[in-house]
């Protein structure tokens, strides 16, 4: 060997990645790979650019996408996923397919619909005008006034941008929210396991799988961002090796999944010095994440507590000191969540798990599209265990002991919480990047790239999550999108000018923004949709009369008190009574034909897609 060619260093296989300084040649094909995703790039525009939706169907956007959608999304996820797996990786290209691919199943929604998604975005952009007219928060007035992490940011933002309406840029949260939690996933994958290839399939795999929502404007999108780039640090900086316990889990593990070969070195990375400055950083990030979300802290304080019981975080009391500061900042607070919400909502799990977050029964539309993301819920743990286990038997025990923890902590939560029948939701959430990084060791647990036949498999879990994603993400935009209609009713009933403090806000069916704007709590007291059972035997909602006018205006008053009240039908209303089935078909709109002619009610909003009517003294 010469001297000139011991100075070659060598390209690992399993990374991915080559020598620091490629050659002339390979830096001018690093730029190759261009073509597929400029090319998605302009389809998108097309698409935003013809595509004006407006009544919406039960399977809400799919039928309304044009052709060059549907192909930019093939062609961008397939030349992606074969990238991923080259000899050499180009990065630039990659970046380039997975920003396009955000744009394409994140930011088609907000590029076409004229006012922000969903309707909980409404109350937090309320909280924020808040902030923004009075300078502080006031606990008295509900949760969310006693986590304003979240709200305090965005009210700064607001400042700094001189954006004083949050509507104006909040549509764009989601695929801000995207790109960052694709970032920071990419990075978590190359620290677990060490492969850059691995890291570029496992953040393609989650930007085409994460269908659960939780992107939009809200303090679980914030502090889901917090709560990856805690656990980037702890696995770059704060990783130690295993002690007696993680020793003995580790040997259980080569027992169960029979490893036959010696365990190959992947410990910790060089100590740098700097590790106590790191974990002041980790404990200022997590009082930022207790003072922002209700849940999020505590799926983290699972995840550091059982790092360090293993002993692979250092100093292991950093678990401790998140926990104090977690636990800390909710004692404060502790009597008005269990007076309000309850701490605990049930010891169940299989409950927890189960528990539905809507009422009513599903037409075959929802139905199919709800089996569809159960199953890729299911295919992301299988694939996560499937590849925990063959990265142990290829001898890496402790890296897969390490993933196991952060994909298999957050089920933790469902020991006593249902979060309001959304605990398996924000399970899969939670477990989703390291899940998707067990799923690149299910296809490969050495990180060699794929070439042939083999190609099947990554090409195959790319396409099933970015399936899985488009159907329910989409299928369910007929409950998502709101027009500006409702937006004005929601304003409507927050002006104190206009609608009593006193007063009562009534809906047919869910799905409308009730609380909005800086005045949001002002809005009266909402009375539960009253569904087609509510109305009870004696009242069927079937062929609408006077009497059941006399009914709602009796429930409306004797169920609050009140004298002022506030009947609303909206089209998202009207679109969720008809997925889940609250009311005979077309009963609702026959009912506000009653309402309209009756001397009881007056109409006092006028919109194509809402109406408001105020019940006459």
């Amino acid at each position: 060997m010469t001297a000139t060619s011991a100075r070659v260093p060598r390209r690992d296989p399993r990374s991915g990645s080559g020598p620091a300084a490629a050659p002339p040649a390979a830096r001018g094909r690093e730029w190759g790979g261009w073509a597929v995703p400029a090319v998605g790039l302009l389809l998108w525009v097309a698409t935003i650019a013809t595509m004006h939706p407006g009544e919406l169907g039960p399977w809400g956007l799919l039928p309304q996408f044009p052709a060059e959608y549907w192909l930019a999304v093939v062609a961008v996820l397939l030349s992606a996923t074969v990238l991923t797996q080259r000899a050499r990786l180009r990065h630039l290209a990659l970046m380039a397919h997975t920003g396009v691919l955000v744009l394409l199943l994140y930011g088609t929604a907000p590029a076409i619909e004229p006012v922000p998604r969903g309707t909980w975005v409404y109350k937090h952009i309320g909280i924020v005008e808040y902030i923004e007219r009075y300078g502080s928060v006031d606990s008295r007035i509900d949760i969310y006034h006693r986590w304003p992490g979240f709200f305090s940011v965005a009210a700064f933002f607001s400042r700094l941008a001189d954006l004083p309406d949050p509507t104006s840029y909040a549509a764009w949260a989601e695929p801000f929210f995207a790109t960052i939690d694709a970032l920071l996933v990419w990075c978590c994958v190359q620290a677990v396991t060490r492969s850059m290839r691995n890291a570029w399939l496992a953040a393609l795999l989650f930007t085409a799988g994460n269908w659960i929502g939780q992107g939009y404007f809200s303090p679980q999108a914030f502090g889901y961002v917090l709560m990856l780039g805690v656990l980037l640090l702890v696995l770059v900086s704060l990783q130690g090796p295993s002690n007696q316990i993680g020793g003995w889990v580790e040997k259980r593990v080569r027992r169960i999944a029979r490893v036959r070969v010696p365990s190959r070195d992947e410990g910790p990375f060089p100590e740098t010095g700097h590790r106590l400055q790191v974990a002041g950083l980790v404990l200022l990030m997590d009082v930022v994440l207790a003072a922002s979300h209700q849940l999020t802290p505590y799926i983290l304080l699972l995840q550091l507590s059982a790092l360090a019981l293993a002993g692979y975080l250092r100093p292991w009391w950093l678990a401790i000191g998140a926990g104090v500061m977690t636990i800390g900042y909710l004692l404060p607070n502790l009597v008005y969540v269990v007076n309000t919400f309850g701490l605990l909502s049930a010891p169940d799990p299989l409950a927890n798990a189960t528990q539905k977050n809507v009422e009513g029964t599903p037409i075959l539309e929802a139905r199919l599209i709800t089996l569809i993301a159960g199953l890729s819920f299911l295919s992301v743990f299988v694939l996560a265990l499937i590849g925990v286990i063959r990265r142990a038997r290829a001898g890496y025990v402790r890296g897969a002991v390490v993933l196991a923890i952060l994909t298999f902590a957050s089920p933790g939560m469902l020991a006593g919480q249902s979060y309001g029948g959304e605990a398996r939701l924000r399970v899969m959430l939670y477990a989703l990047p390291w899940a998707c990084a067990g799923a690149c060791w299910a296809i490969s647990p050495t990180g060699v790239r794929r070439a042939g036949r083999a190609m099947w498999a990554p090409i195959a879990a790319a396409s099933w999550f970015a399936f899985a994603f488009v159907v329910f993400y989409f299928g369910h935009e007929d409950l998502s999108m709101l027009s500006p209609g409702e937006i004005g009713a929601a304003a409507f009933l927050s002006d104190p000018s206009k609608v009593q403090p006193d007063s009562v806000t009534v809906l047919m069916a869910p799905n409308f923004p009730d609380r909005y704007g800086p005045l949001y709590f002002r809005a009266g007291i909402g009375i539960p949709a009253l569904s087609y059972d509510r109305f009870g035997v004696e009242h069927p909602l079937l062929f609408p009369s006077a009497q059941d006018v006399d009914f709602v205006a009796t429930k409306i008053r004797g169920s609050s008190g009140k004298q002022n009240g506030y009947l609303v039908f909206s089209r998202g209303s009207e679109n969720w009574a008809r997925d889940y089935q609250l009311y005979p078909k077309y009963a609702l709109r026959a009912f506000e034909g009653e309402i309209a002619r009756s001397p009881r009610f007056r109409l006092v909003y006028d919109h194509t897609t809402a109406r408001v009517y105020e019940l006459v003294r």
